[in-house]
């Protein structure tokens, strides 16, 4: 059986990130994905400008800079232009492919249409019947982890997010959150711009609102908004939010694996880096600590909270989202609010 140092299960944000920590070092490292290309997610493709200190990004990959903002309540409006771009529209196959091509001419041994089919300890197996070793396994392979299932770790916390890709061929380069307790409950919709396509979306959690319900009210949404999307892709994913843990032994959880992502915006990209450097710099150094990741894990907490607070508000929150919007006109507010994206 051949054994390797570390098995990165996973080729996401949080696995590719890993494997260029460890790429570094004279670790014989294996990345398997189940997919044949790299990058293919559900994802309104959003990074922030904390993603973009992790990872110099070219701006080949890089769609649009956004610098303007519009969050609406049902009546009313915040518009926000900040100095700076604070958030970075990517396409995430192209992203993946990306993050891949910083692992050539390294030792990492890449792997695609490679499934974990069953996990042990200390070994794996890959498509029914090839059995590898590992010293270190690190579990970045999304919401249905079977690395996480090995751990016995449940996903209890989950939203589940629609979207679709509407063609257009000028895009206005302005991210939209739109706050609607008629439609989303709790959360929201969103329009995303990317090159010659929209990203319009919506998310919440299946425990409170049934998934078909949640696309039923999209729809009427998108109606009222006039949006077409007759021509338009549609699709459909769940996200995990249930951090239990990230080293468990010799196994790591990393990205959405490991609940990373956050329970109120789903947002999950710079949470998955930050995991994944994590788990690599554990696993060269067993005393490592993260300050990155501490405050990752305080901002989702933080974010829980405020979900519990806004699940609960029942025919408050319609007041609640239209204060919310208020004080988001307030300056001092904006500021803060750009300030905590860089």
């Amino acid at each position: 059986m051949k054994t390797y140092d570390v098995i990165i299960v996973g080729a996401g944000p949080a696995g590719l990130r890993c494997a260029q920590i460890l790429s570094k070092t004279d670790l014989k490292v294996l990345i398997l994905e189940k997919d044949g290309v790299f990058g293919d997610k559900v994802c309104a493709g959003g990074l922030t400008r904390k993603s973009m200190e992790i990872l110099n990004f070219p701006d080949s990959i890089i769609e649009h800079k956004i610098t303007r903002t519009a969050l609406f309540s049902r009546k009313r409006k915040s518009q926000t232009n900040a100095p700076e771009p604070f958030l970075f529209t990517v396409k995430r196959k192209e992203f993946g492919n990306w993050q891949k091509g910083l692992l050539k001419d390294t030792q990492v041994e890449i792997r695609n249409n490679a499934k974990v089919t069953e996990v042990q300890a200390n070994k794996i197996v890959v498509n029914g019947n090839e059995e590898l070793g590992y010293k270190y396994l690190v579990g970045g392979d999304g919401y249905n982890s079977i690395v996480r299932k090995f751990l016995k770790l449940p996903v209890e916390k989950k939203l589940i997010g629609i979207q679709y890709t509407v063609p257009a061929p000028d895009v206005d380069p302005r991210l939209e959150i739109h706050l609607n307790s008629k439609f989303f409950g709790a959360w929201y919709g969103w329009i995303f711009p990317h090159e010659k396509s929209f990203a319009v979306g919506a998310v919440c959690d299946p425990k409170l609102m049934s998934s078909k319900k949640l696309k039923d009210n999209f729809h009427h949404w998108l109606e009222e908004k006039g949006i077409d999307v007759s021509n338009a892709v549609y699709e459909s994913a769940p996200i995990s939010y249930d951090y239990r843990g990230y080293k468990f032994g010799n196994i790591f959880l990393v990205g959405e694996a490991g609940g990373f992502a956050s329970g109120l915006t789903g947002e999950g990209i710079y949470q998955s880096l930050v995991s994944g450097e994590t788990a690599a710099h554990t696993i060269l150094d067993k005393n490592h600590t993260s300050e990155d990741l501490d405050a990752v894990i305080k901002y989702n907490s933080i974010q829980h909270k405020i979900l519990r607070v806004f699940s609960k508000a029942g025919f408050l929150l319609g007041p609640i989202q239209e204060l919310v919007v208020i004080l988001l006109n307030n300056k001092w507010v904006k500021a803060k609010i750009n300030k905590s994206f860089s």
